[in-house]
This record gives structure tokens, sequence and C-alpha cells, in this order.
């Protein structure tokens, strides 16, 4: 032990040493337009400024409401100096901007929350939103409909664990099972019956969570960039005796290198020999997070399905292109050598992805010099931070938009305006090309509760040409508590090993309370399991 203290120690002097004797640079704020100039993206694409300083602050999670406006977490309070010196005062918000004029660039901003302790999630639900703060976890209604929080009601009081951003709980995704699951936590919650209810699920990830269109979780680790569950939630947790060792937290890929476009000397273990290479460009993942699986209709056909990963550090966010082989995931960069988006810019910070209205991909750049939390920030780190001055300025902030080359944006041109969709819009709406939309209609459909579409509903999940829109016909019939087990056993017959694996799982559910589903489910599935896909037989 007490050798690789003072190996630690040796490797630590010889490194500030070597620091404090090469040329220390600063690295000086660009404004957009100048960041803008700083991008390098993969052929075909270009980035888009969609909002920046002073619009949004130290932006750390964006999503889009019903009528395609910008709620933003913004973490105020994150690392103001180089101590973290009243990182706990409360001047964190949720601020919601909208694109007026409809030119692609959000024009005003309204605070719908503030005065929060390092804020870090949000989900728009009915009538509000939810929203994380360090430590607890809220629901934050607008009575009025001005866009400002009018009522909170405490839904978890520690939501957060330890309240360090890093290593606490995020995410607030909304699933194909109309569950809202997180990042570095073991719980998920559901409005039933008016309330909102807590259970315990498996513990996933540590920045960042989504779904892909069969639903399955994804998320990941700083060093490792994309797991993944194969098994859909609280299957393997069952039995409190069996701790599952394969199945959930399935690692897609071992590849853990990068390509920056720039140094990386201001990475926390820049002093271990292997983290730079002889350019000073971080060789590998040190803070993958915030992993999305594109499933937008902007970018090329050949995006989706895509995982992409940000790496603050490392100033970039890479591709993977995603492979299902049976009820196997895989996946790969999609280039050799480069990465979809890199800048040269080291205060790029991209630290969260979402998916618009209008199909693009979002990035959330928190522009900052410091990104690494305070207690874990070695003594070589604050060194460099201090001597390239990249501790000021603060609370800054842009969100870009990556989309095609040659395409004028006009934002969402009123694509996300489902805000009063009729049912029927909504309805049609569960097989649009677009997964955002997918996802929207069936959360709107939900929050809505009406049990006159339950009919509609049955059509469509066993009628509807596109396998998703039947998919999410299902999970609109669980969300809005459908007892008739019928429509699920027609959906045994579906081709799609999708719609067919979730018909098998909302059929246990059911089971709960109508035990002779049991028998019949068995019974079918053992007529036709030797032929049935991979996906079919592991949820069998």
């Amino acid at each position: 032990m007490k050798r690789r203290t003072k190996l630690f120690l040796h490797l630590m002097i010889l490194a500030i040493i070597g620091f404090s004797s090469c040329k220390q640079e600063p690295s000086p704020p660009l404004n957009p337009h100048e960041a803008l100039a700083s991008f390098s993206v993969a052929p075909g694409l270009k980035m888009e400024l969609v909002a920046a300083e002073p619009l949004v602050q130290d932006p750390v999670a964006i999503t889009f409401d019903e009528a395609g406006r910008l709620w933003v977490v913004e973490m105020l309070g994150f690392m103001p100096d180089i101590d973290g010196t009243g990182e706990e005062d409360p001047v964190g918000r949720i601020s919601v901007l909208t694109d007026v004029d409809q030119d692609g660039m959000m024009d005003s901003s309204v605070v719908f929350l503030d005065s929060l302790v390092l804020p870090r999630a949000i989900a728009v639900v009915k009538g509000g939103a939810l929203v994380s703060e360090n430590i607890p976890l809220w629901y934050v209604e607008d009575t009025d409909g001005d866009l400002k929080a009018d009522r909170k009601t405490l839904i978890d009081p520690k939501y957060g664990g330890r309240g360090l951003p890093e290593h606490s709980a995020n995410g607030l995704w909304r699933g194909m099972d109309n569950w809202y699951y997180n990042a570095k936590s073991s719980y998920r919650f559901r409005l039933i019956d008016g309330k909102w209810e807590r259970e315990e699920t498996e513990f996933r990830g540590q920045w960042g969570i989504c779904h892909d269109d069969a639903g399955r979780l994804h998320y990941n680790y700083n060093w490792s960039q994309l797991h993944g569950d194969l098994v859909p939630p609280n299957y393997l947790s069952r039995n409190p005796h069996h701790t599952p060792t394969s199945g959930i937290d399935h690692g897609l890929t071992l590849d853990r290198r990068i390509y920056p476009i720039r140094s990386n000397t201001a990475v926390n273990r820049g002093y271990v020999p292997g983290t730079l290479d002889e350019q000073d460009r971080l060789i590998e993942f040190a803070s993958a997070c915030a992993p999305f699986i594109y499933r937008g209709d902007d970018l090329p056909e050949e995006f989706y399905g895509n995982a992409f990963v940000c790496e603050p550090t490392g100033n970039l966010v890479k591709r993977n292109i995603v492979q299902e082989s049976g009820y196997m995931l895989s996946a790969h960069s999609a280039y050799k050598d480069f990465e979809v988006l890199a800048s040269t810019d080291e205060r790029f910070r991209p630290i969260s992805l979402a998916s618009g209205p209008d199909g693009a991909l979002y990035i959330v750049d928190m522009y900052r010099g410091i990104i690494q939390h305070g207690p874990y920030m070695t003594p070589y780190l604050r060194e460099v931070t201090l001597a390239r001055k990249l501790d000021k300025p603060i609370n800054m902030g842009r969100i870009w938009r990556l989309t095609v080359d040659g395409k004028r944006s006009t934002a969402n041109s009123g694509r996300g305006d489902l805000a009063d969709a009729s049912t029927e819009t909504l309805l049609e709406t569960l097989s649009h090309p677009n997964g955002w939309h997918r996802d929207m209609a069936q959360r709107l459909l939900v929050e809505k509760g009406d049990p006159g579409i339950m009919p509609a509903l049955k059509t469509m999940a066993m009628e509807d040409e596109n396998p998703l829109g039947r998919l999410h016909a299902l999970w609109t019939l669980s969300g809005l508590s459908n007892t008739d087990a019928e429509v699920y056993f027609s959906a045994l017959n579906d081709e799609h090993p999708y719609v067919k694996t979730s018909a098998i799982r909302l059929l246990e559910e059911l089971a709960n309370t109508q035990p002779e589903i049991i028998d019949r489910l068995s019974n079918e599935l053992a007529d036709t399991w030797q032929e049935a896909s991979p996906m079919v037989q592991l949820q069998t």
C-alpha cells in the first residue's frame, strides 16, 4: 500500500513539474459564432445554434413539450470557482424557451421554477413537470397555464442520494412501459390513480438514460460508453436471493477509443501514462455520459437506431452503430479515426442529448472550463485549471442542433405542436416515423385517460401497418389500465418480435389479477416456441 502511495505521489510531482515547464496557454471562451466555427462534423452534417447565454446558462438537460417548447434544466450553482464555493446556494432553475418566429433559434425564455439547488433532470407531465433537485424530487404544477410554477409536491425526499452531481440519481426518462426511469438509481416512478408512486427497480448507469424502439433501456458509466438491458425491467430482480450477472447492464462494446481534435491536458488524470497521446489528446473515454439512441427522422436513414455518446472532457460526441442479433445487442464506432462531432474549443462540454419534434439531434453544451466536480478533482487538474484560466467565466451555455447539411432548419415549424391535437391525430401519431412523436402521442393519450379510445387502440394494435404503431398502441392500452386480455392474445400472433414480446409481458401483468391467463398463455407459447425468434424465446 505504501509503495502504491509513493508511486502515485511520484507521478503527480512529475506531471505537475512537466506541466509547469510547458507553455501554459489560456483557453479563452468563444462567442457562439466563433464556437460554431470550431466544430468538425461528419460529412453531410452541420451544426446549428439553437440557444446561447444569456438565454440559457449552465444547461445540463433538456426536453421538448407537446407544444414544441424547449424546457431547460440550468445548474448555475455547479462549481462557481475552483473550490466549489457556494455550490449549495439555491440559484438553479428551470426555463422554458420558445422559437417565436420559427427561424430555428430560440427567442424567448420564461423561468418556470427557480431557487433550486443543483437541479439535474426534468420530465414534462400533465399539469407541470417532475423536477429533480440536488436531493429531492418534486412534482411541480402550473395551475393557470402561464408557464410558471404554482405548486410543489414532494415525491421523493431522498431521490438524489448523496447529492453529488455525477454520483446521484438523474434522468427521469419515460419508458415504453409508462414508468419514469433514472440513471444512478434503483427506483422508478409512475402516476397511478392520481398519485405518484415509487417502486424499486434494477440499478442502472451514471449520467443519462434512454430507450430504443423495443423499449430496452440504455445507459453508461464514465469509463464505459454504452450499456443496455436485454431483459425487461424488474424481471431478473424478482428473486431477492438471486443477483443477476447477465441480461441487464450488458456492455454493447468494449471499445473505449475516442478521437479528439485538440489537446486535453485539463483532464482529471492527465498525469497517468497512457491517458493522453503524444499530442496531449485523450485516448479513451474518461467522462462518457448521456447515451442516446437516435430514433428521429431528420438525420440520414442510416443514423436511425444509432447510439450517440457524449465525452465532455474530450470535447466530442461519438456515434456508434448498434447491431441486433437475436436478443443480443452490440455496437461499434461508425467511423475510423474520427468522430461524428468534435470541437477545437476546450470549453465545449456536451453533457446531454435529445431529439426534437423536427427529428434532429440536440446537444446540451454546458460551456465552461471546469467540468470535474470538486471532491474528485486531482491536484494535477487543479493546477492545470488555474494556470490556464479555465475557472472563469462561468454561467455560460449553449444548445446546438446536429442536422443535415444543406437543409434549411426552421426549428419545429409546428411539427411539435401536439398540445391541442385531437384524439384521432394522437392515435395516428403513434405510427409517426419520428420516435419523439410516437412517445409524445403515447404519453398524451395515457394522461388524457379517456377509456373511449380503447376500441380504436385495440384495432390499431392488431391492424396498423407499422409494427412500431402496433407496439405503442399496446403500451398505450396498458397505460390506460386495459383489462381485456384478448387484444394481447391476438398480438401473440404478430410477426414482429417487439410486438409479440410486449404482448407476453402485458399478459403476464394481467395474470396477477386474472390467474386463468397463465395456463392459456403457457399453452399458446408452447405450441410456437420452437419457431419463435430468439427475442420471443427469451421473453418466454
